[in-house]
């Protein structure tokens, strides 16, 4: 770029702004100086280099003419916000499966430290041995439930959640013959199954931290299930 400015330098970034520009390098051409400029543009729309230049004096460089710019958008207007085509051929309410075993098996350790850990008391009699209490469903979803309504589930912890959930009641209602579509269809209408299914979609839709969401209510069908039921029916 030819201006007849000497001496021109670059505003100090800031991390936010809209446009980083820098100076690659400058040369003589004639009476002129011929610039490289570079910049790279964080949000769409149409600028003025000037605005992000000084002169030699460090005053703002606006006895140059107009340096416009416009940038532009990569992503389609209506992208689904995934950084990487995702597989499905197999459905799912709201993600895919991944080292599900290996989350499993680190949720079941996690629990049983909770147990032992906070949910002794001091013996009475020191010849009786406390028994653990299994954890109720609703104890073992609660936390995942917690971090999705906060906008912190990652891909797998979708998967582990959305196993438990249809596989809980394609124990309770009796759907273990049918079909995962027609299932995930089911439990979506279900009096019960459809709110926390619904809610789980609207909460990993949202903004994290943009809706304040009650967790109680949405686990009041499950709070009463007997300790003993099954996590997961037999495959």
């Amino acid at each position: 770029m030819l201006l007849s400015e000497t001496g021109l330098k670059t505003k100090k970034p800031e991390r936010l702004s809209d446009i980083h520009l820098r100076i690659a390098s400058t040369n003589p051409r004639g009476k002129l100086i011929y610039y490289d400029l570079r910049y790279t543009g964080r949000v769409p729309g149409e600028y003025d280099l000037r605005d992000f230049l000084l002169t030699a004096n460090e005053l703002p460089a606006t006895n140059l003419p107009p340096l416009p710019i416009s940038i532009a958008g990569i992503l389609p207007e209506q992208h689904n916000g995934w950084l990487e085509e995702q597989d499905m051929r197999s459905p799912a309410l709201f993600g895919g499966y991944k080292s599900i075993a290996i989350l499993a098996i680190a949720l079941w350790i996690l629990a049983l430290f909770v147990v032992f850990r906070f949910g002794r008391k001091p013996k009475a009699d020191t010849n009786l041995k406390p028994v653990a209490r299994p954890l109720t469903f609703a104890e073992r979803i609660r936390p995942l439930l917690e971090r999705a309504a906060a906008g912190k589930l990652t891909v797998d912890e979708k998967a582990l959640l959305e196993r438990m959930l249809i596989t809980h009641w394609q124990h309770r209602l009796g759907l273990a013959k049918k079909g995962g579509d027609e299932i995930i269809a089911q439990l979506r209408q279900h009096s019960e199954a459809g709110v926390l299914l619904r809610a789980l979609e609207d909460w990993l839709h949202r903004p994290p931290g943009s809706v304040t969401v009650a967790v109680d209510s949405v686990l009041a069908p499950y709070r009463n299930m007997p300790a003993e039921e099954p996590l997961e029916v037999a495959r």
